[in-house]
């Protein structure tokens, strides 16, 4: 059992790492553009925490995520990114238990698989709201998904840092 002082640090980090990759999205990845679209690294980072962290402590870091970018951002339904990154931050923690080592192999697997379930959920949300353009929809979402991908190369190494640190230092 870990000391309360040393969980606190550890997530602490984790939030403060966090909250630079929301300002990395915000400062330049909100301002580039590919075929229209920008990149979209929010889901990426609960994801990428829980193939490191496990099941119940990856889940709530999600859970916190999700909530903070409920506030800031908008969504097709309230919740939508506490559910959806609680949902992927859980299969992305039984994929790096099961099948795949935490690492950058993982760390793509599990970032495409957020994406995919945000995507699904937006989709799913204007399916059931009578919208239309759902190809359309699909096809943007799997573009977002290709030009975010990338980005994954600077959220691993972060998080990895701060998972073994934390872990070795006490």
């Amino acid at each position: 059992m870990m000391p309360k002082s040393y969980l606190v640090f550890k997530w602490a980090v984790y939030s403060l790492a966090t909250a630079g990759f929301f300002a990395l999205q915000y400062l330049v990845l909100g301002h580039v553009r590919v075929l229209g679209l920008t990149p979209l690294l929010y889901p990426v980072l609960p994801a990428v925490a829980a193939s490191f962290e496990g099941l119940r402590r990856g889940s709530v870091f999600a859970l916190a995520v999700g909530v903070v970018c409920d506030l800031l951002l908008p969504g097709p339904f309230e919740g939508f990114y506490t559910l959806g990154f609680t949902a992927a931050a859980l299969l992305a923690a039984l994929i790096a238990e099961n099948l795949l080592a935490p690492g950058f192999l993982c760390g793509f697997a599990v970032s495409a698989l957020s994406l995919a379930v945000t995507a699904l959920l937006r989709l799913g949300a204007q399916a059931l709201s009578g919208g239309g353009y759902l190809g359309l929809m699909a096809r943007m979402a799997l573009v977002e998904a290709l030009i975010t991908l990338p980005a994954v190369v600077l959220v691993v190494p972060v998080y990895r840092l701060i998972h073994q640190r934390c872990a070795s230092d006490y």
